[in-house]
């Protein structure tokens, strides 16, 4: 009898921990709901050459042009459609408003505090000129801005922790609420732009996803 019960003891250990170990995976395989969009992942899966650019400061738009030769000389070398080859940048830090739209850097005179000018009026860029070419410029010019890009398959991921800290900064020029400036600048990124809530996590999770990693600057 002694040995008898210690078999069903046994038996007992070994369902119970099967139970365990079905629940387990069945809480591994469930979806995880999750507030951010991570689509982006799902277009990195389908390519087959990838890499991720850090665009941590404007360095005149270097992440973009960095980008546009990735494509063109891996379709230069090894025949590939853009399909086969997705470029990220991830905007953030002193980058991030390469992200703004045309309405923040009007509203909020971006081009003169940062500097830079529209190659068009030749002052101050009260528009983003990193989204979109001015009219008339040369086939090379409009190939690495991020509108053209995205055409090819581009993947904007810009730092929430970034738009907060430009928020503020903005907010405190124009006496206005920084969680109202922030709202506004989550409400007008370029198009086809996703808000992560850091770029060290963008930087990272593309990485993850099998992104080889590049300075944008």
């Amino acid at each position: 009898m002694t040995r008898r019960r210690e078999f069903l003891a046994q038996m007992g250990a070994i369902a119970t921990a099967m139970t365990f170990d079905a629940d387990e995976m069945r809480a591994a395989s469930a979806p995880i709901e999750s507030p951010w969009d991570t689509s982006w992942l799902n277009k990195l899966a389908s390519a087959q050459f990838r890499v991720v650019f850090n665009a941590s400061e404007i360095s005149d738009g270097a992440a973009m042009n960095y980008a546009s030769t990735f494509l063109d000389h891996f379709r230069e070398v090894h025949a590939t459609r853009d399909q086969q080859t997705r470029p990220v940048i991830v905007f953030r830090r002193l980058g991030t408003p390469m992200a703004f739209n045309d309405v923040l850097w009007d509203r909020f005179a971006i081009g003169e505090e940062l500097k830079v000018e529209d190659p068009a009026t030749h002052a101050p860029a009260k528009r983003n000129v990193f989204w979109k070419a001015r009219s008339g410029a040369s086939p090379e010019i409009v190939a690495t801005t991020i509108e053209a890009l995205n055409r090819r398959g581009l993947i904007s991921l810009v730092c929430d922790i970034s738009a907060g800290n430009w928020s503020r900064r903005m907010a405190g020029r124009m006496n206005r609420s920084p969680d109202e400036v922030h709202a506004e600048v989550r409400a007008n990124l370029i198009p086809g732009a996703i808000l992560v809530p850091s770029g060290i996590y963008g930087l990272i999770r593309a990485q993850n996803a099998g992104c080889a990693f590049m300075p944008g600057t």
